[in-house]
């Protein structure tokens, strides 16, 4: 089976995604259609996150071999909670070859690359879709827990991935309980 080849999605397609948050859709050459809640297959809960302020979207890239999708919520604050989720699935007969330490996607992402953050340990969890890692960091006064999955098919880690951050309202705490919680209820619609 041959594996998808490593692209540099975490520094060129976060800066896209992250750079647009919810006011348009990422270009980087491909077709994205917008998604609404229910189409999503992405499912994710948090404190602080408003679903009336979230964005879906969907692209399939042939040369990628994978279909793609992108879920970012914001609190309904100035100042607030927010979160980027990103599921990718390679095309049958693919798979992924590497795992990626979450801890190094934060350059990946523009609001979140120029912080001085400071990490705690990697760590796992289990949710409805097998073994997760994620990292809880901090900066200034903002707590958040970035996370990385894969899963699925017969070689190498798997044929889907699953990626992303959350971050609470800024001062408020992000005890290691509810970071579970979040790791825990990232699923996808069946």
């Amino acid at each position: 089976m041959p594996e998808v080849p490593r692209r540099p999605w975490t520094p060129i397609l976060a800066l896209a995604l992250l750079g647009c948050l919810i006011g348009c859709t990422p270009d980087l050459g491909r077709e994205w259609e917008a998604l609404d809640a229910q189409s999503s297959v992405i499912v994710f809960e948090a404190p602080g996150l408003d679903e009336q302020n979230a964005k879906f979207q969907m692209s399939y890239d042939e040369s990628l071999s994978s279909v793609v999708e992108y879920s970012v919520w914001v609190g309904p604050r100035a100042r607030h909670a927010k979160a980027l989720v990103w599921y990718n699935r390679a095309s049958p007969g693919y798979y992924f070859k590497d795992e990626i330490d979450p801890k190094e996607m934060l350059d990946g992402f523009p609001d979140l690359q120029t912080k001085k953050a400071t990490f705690g340990p990697s760590r796992y969890e289990v949710n409805g879709l097998g073994r997760i890692n994620y990292r809880s960091f901090g900066f200034d006064d903002v707590r958040c827990v970035m996370f990385f999955q894969t899963w699925g098919g017969t070689e190498g880690p798997g044929n889907q991935q699953l990626a992303g951050y959350y971050c609470a309202d800024p001062g408020e705490a992000l005890e290691e309980a509810a970071i579970k919680d979040i790791v825990r209820s990232l699923d996808l619609r069946t």
